[in-house]
């Protein structure tokens, strides 16, 4: 809301024009753009006492004009103040600015690492949505929801001072420091496992997230023995890193079949087992996770593999997936291909189609909208009836698990530097407004900007420049 103070200046009255959330820092500012009286040589006579940079104006007694004494500089650099337009007065990428542009998060002190473990996480829609909902009485899980409000209202900027101190005193390891007393640096990977390990069961995101595993041991000294089967649950598909990993797949293989050494019965010695894990369950969001740390005893510190491994934005993980499950995901992936072909076909027409030059800047983005929705309906429902076509009872909104192989690329949280405990943090997320996939935001702390589809295919390592980490899929069509 915009409100008007008037200040007395040299005889004159003037009308300064603020909006409620400026504070007397910003009220200097404009003040200083008006009479050019610098904003440290400013005195400014309210009734009450002094005026301080952090006090919100709106709340101050401000009903008679405001004495402004000080004397006026000419040659002082003006800074601009934007100009109040209304939303009518925009062009069209300015009016992308003011509805798309997410929020930044302030950097505390070596919290890059926390930071852009919240836009990640703050990108898992059902997350973002389950915390909306979500009554508990844990103080953590209404700390985080909390922020993810101010988020979700995009404001410029936020402080996460709050939800921070929650969440090193619920996970003290974070609140290491160093021999002058500030924080060290953290590593974003635990950090976001530890805030989802929460919300996990608080906001009932397990079956979403959880990825079922069938493990096979086989004994190699007796290949004649029975091979032993069991289950296990995992969060992430670890992807390891050797000399001869090249691109994601291979290290998710890798990551699937491992040896180790453990007692045998019928030898009555250690004995070399062969461990071979395939999926059985397909969760709606997949995580994976490039094992680049490792840790050096000479330099007592996480090291990274700079190695450069490619990963794809579309991922099916067929092959990876048990064969009491393959079938039935390669037909529903193979089927899902022609109506996202469809679909794609008619985002193309949207893009090529001619803009009505007698709508106004607003009116032309609601009929995009109207468009865009449009599309985005009939997708919905040509998904639910191939759900139908293959016997599954639920609805997309619904689905908690992928029916098909195959993810798409939704974020990612990347580092910079040579290890764990230092260097910089950064998460990229694709722009859900761009049908076309070509958009993605680069969050670094409180600065926003958008970046490529290029810049992304970057970010796949063999340096010390920001490497992928953490990689968040979401099922394809959902």
């Amino acid at each position: 809301m915009v409100f008007t103070i008037k200040i007395k200046n040299a005889g004159k009255v003037q009308d300064v024009t603020l909006e409620d959330t400026d504070t007397g820092a910003d009220f200097k500012l404009k003040i200083q753009h008006q009479t050019n009286i610098p904003t440290d040589k400013q005195k400014i006579l309210i009734k009450g006492g002094k005026l301080n940079d952090d006090s919100v104006v709106k709340d101050l007694n401000l009903s008679q004009p405001v004495m402004v004494l000080g004397t006026p500089n000419n040659n002082i650099n003006k800074v601009e103040i934007p100009k109040q337009v209304f939303l009518e007065d925009l062009n069209q990428n300015q009016l992308v600015k003011v509805s798309d542009e997410p929020s930044g998060l302030v950097n505390l002190g070596n919290t890059c690492y926390f930071n852009s473990s919240l836009q990640s996480l703050y990108r898992i829609d059902d997350i973002r949505e389950g915390l909306k909902t979500a009554n508990s009485t844990n103080s953590f899980v209404n700390s985080l929801k909390r922020l993810f409000d101010m988020m979700s209202k995009k404001q410029e900027r936020i402080n996460p001072t709050l939800f921070l101190a929650s969440f090193r005193e619920n996970f003290p390891q974070f609140s290491e420091q160093d021999n002058h007393g500030f924080y060290k640096q953290q590593d974003a990977e635990e950090s976001f496992s530890q805030i989802l390990n929460v919300l996990l069961e608080s906001i009932h995101m397990k079956g979403k997230l959880t990825i079922n595993l069938k493990t096979e041991s086989k004994c190699l000294a007796l290949p004649e023995e029975p091979v032993v089967t069991g289950q296990e649950d995992a969060l992430k598909l670890m992807c390891h890193i050797d000399i001869k990993t090249n691109f994601l797949r291979d290290g998710l293989l890798n990551g699937l079949k491992e040896t180790l050494i453990k007692h045998n019965d019928t030898l009555g010695s250690d004995a070399e087992y062969e461990i071979t894990k395939t999926i059985t369950k397909t969760p709606k969001y997949l995580i994976v996770h490039f094992v680049r740390f490792y840790w050096r005893r000479d330099t007592q510190k996480k090291s990274k593999i700079l190695r450069k491994v490619q990963f794809p934005f579309e991922l099916d993980i067929s092959e990876m997936l048990d064969e009491s499950i393959k079938p039935t995901k390669a037909k529903f992936r193979d089927d899902l291909r022609k109506i996202e072909k469809d679909n794609f076909e008619m985002v193309r027409d949207f893009k090529k189609a001619k803009k009505d030059d007698s709508l106004s800047p607003l009116q032309q983005q609601e009929e995009d909208q109207l468009k865009l929705e449009s599309i985005k309906s009939k997708f919905e429902d040509d998904f639910n009836s191939l759900l139908k076509e293959h016997n599954i009872d639920e609805q997309l909104d619904s689905l908690t698990e992928n029916p098909s192989s195959v993810y798409k690329l939704s974020s990612i949280i990347t580092h910079a530097g040579s290890s764990a405990d230092s260097g910089h943090y950064q998460s990229f997320a694709k722009d859900e407004g761009d049908l076309e996939d070509e958009h993605w935001w680069k969050f670094n702390d409180e600065k926003i900007s958008r970046v490529s589809r290029d810049k992304i295919e970057q970010l796949s390592g063999g340096g010390e420049s920001d490497s992928a980490l953490l990689l968040i899929y979401k099922a394809s069509g959902l």
